[in-house]
C-alpha cells in the first residue's frame, strides 16, 4: 500500500516539474490534491517543490509593472552590475550652437563626463513558516498562496518607493516645480480643491522647462481623483472608460493614479519615505517626463530551509530577496503638487 502511495507522489511530481505554466499549471497543481495524507518521509520536499516555487515566482514578478504608471519607464536591467549596481554617464552639459559662424577653428566645449553609480535597493521579506503537516497534507492552492503574499509586497514596496523617487524634494524654479492645488474649498473646508485649472498650470511649467510633449505623465493622488470627478463631466467620462491604469490623457499628460503617494508638507517640502503624516501634510499628485527615470531589477532569489533540517518545529521557512531601484536619472522634468491649505 505505502509503495502504490509512493507511485502517487511520483506522478503527482512529474506532472508538476512538466507541466507548463497557465492553464497546465492549475492541472498540476489540482494533481497534488490526490497525494494521500502519510506520503513518504521526503517525497514531497526532495528538490521538487523548492523548483516549482522557482518558476511560480519569476512567472508572477514578469507581469508586475504592467498597466502601472511604471510601465514604460527605460529599464536598465541589462546593465546590471557584480555588487546589484547600474553605471550611468552623465555629460555634463549640451553643445551651444553657432549661428551664420565665421570664425575659425571653431571653439571647442569640453563635456565634463561624469559617471553615476546606482545601488539597486535590497528587498527582502521576513520568513514565512510553512509546517510539514500542512505539506503532508497537500493544500493545492497554499504554495501559490505563499508565493502570491511574497511578491505582492515586494510589489507594493516597489511602487510606493518608486513614485516617492520620482517626486521631487522641494521646488526649485524651472527644474522642479512644486505648488499647491488651487480650487475650491473641500467638503471639510480646510482643504483646496485639485482643478482643471491646476493642470493647465501644470502644463505651463512643463512648457517652460522645454519637457518633450510625448512621454508627460501625471499620476494623481486619491484625493486629486475625487476633485476632478466631482467637478470635471469630461474627467468623470474618461475615468469609467479606463483600462490598463491608464485613465485618459488630459492636457498632454498621460493619467495614472495610484493609492500611496508622496506626503508634502503646507510649506511644499517632501517628507521622508515611510515617515507618518503630520498635521498640514497632505498627499500630492506627481508628473515626470518617462524618458527622464530609470528602472532597474538585479538578483532575484528565494530561499526555502526545509522541514527535515528543523526537528524542533517540524516546519519549512519560505521568503524571497530582489534587488531594485527606479529613480530619475537627473533631478530634473518632474513637479509635485499638493492640496493647499484654506485660509481661516
Amino acid at each position: 500500500m505505502k509503495f502504490i502511495k509512493f507511485i502517487v507522489c511520483l506522478v503527482a511530481a512529474f506532472a508538476i516539474g512538466t507541466a507548463s505554466f497557465g492553464a497546465g499549471a492549475g492541472v498540476a497543481f489540482a494533481a497534488l490534491s490526490l497525494i494521500p495524507t502519510g506520503a513518504p518521509a521526503g517525497s514531497l520536499r526532495s528538490g521538487l517543490i523548492p523548483e516549482v516555487w522557482t518558476k511560480e515566482f519569476v512567472k508572477r514578478f514578469n507581469h508586475i509593472d504592467q498597466g502601472t504608471f511604471l510601465d514604460g519607464i527605460p529599464d536598465y536591467s541589462q546593465f546590471v552590475r557584480q555588487g546589484n549596481t547600474i553605471h550611468l554617464i552623465d555629460f555634463g552639459c549640451d553643445p551651444d550652437v553657432l549661428v551664420n559662424n565665421t570664425d575659425y577653428p571653431i571653439a571647442v566645449q569640453e563635456m565634463e563626463n561624469a559617471d553615476i553609480a546606482i545601488p539597486l535597493d535590497k528587498l527582502t521579506t521576513k520568513a514565512t513558516p510553512i509546517s510539514d503537516d500542512t505539506l503532508i497534507d497537500v493544500k493545492a492552492e497554499f504554495i501559490p498562496a505563499v508565493i502570491e503574499a511574497h511578491r505582492v509586497k515586494i510589489s507594493e514596496y516597489r511602487l510606493d518607493k518608486s513614485i516617492y523617487n520620482f517626486a521631487p524634494s522641494k521646488n526649485i524654479d524651472g527644474k522642479t516645480p512644486v505648488f499647491a492645488t488651487t480650487g475650491e474649498a473641500d467638503e471639510t473646508g480646510k482643504r483646496k480643491r485639485f482643478s482643471k485649472a491646476d493642470v493647465i498650470a501644470l502644463k505651463k511649467k512643463f512648457d517652460e522647462m522645454e519637457v518633450p510633449t510625448q512621454g508627460r505623465r501625471l499620476v494623481l493622488c486619491p484625493d486629486h481623483v475625487a476633485d476632478l470627478l466631482m467637478v470635471d463631466q469630461a474627467f468623470q467620462q474618461q475615468y469609467y472608460n479606463y483600462s490598463s491604469g491608464v485613465i485618459s490623457k488630459m492636457f498632454g499628460f498621460d493619467i495614472y493614479e495610484y493609492v500611496k503617494m508622496p506626503l508634502y508638507t503646507s510649506a511644499g517640502n517632501k517628507k521622508g519615505f515611510g515617515v507618518a503624516a503630520s498635521t498640514g501634510d497632505t498627499m500630492a499628485s506627481v508628473a515626470f517626463y518617462v524618458q527622464s527615470m530609470a528602472k532597474a531589477t538585479g538578483e532575484r532569489r528565494q530561499y526555502r530551509s526545509d522541514a527535515s533540517t528543523d526537528p524542533l518545529y517540524q516546519r519549512n521557512l519560505y521568503n524571497v530577496r530582489e534587488y531594485f531601484f527606479a529613480a530619475p536619472k537627473r533631478s530634473n522634468a518632474m513637479a509635485a503638487i499638493y492640496s493647499g491649505a484654506v485660509s481661516q
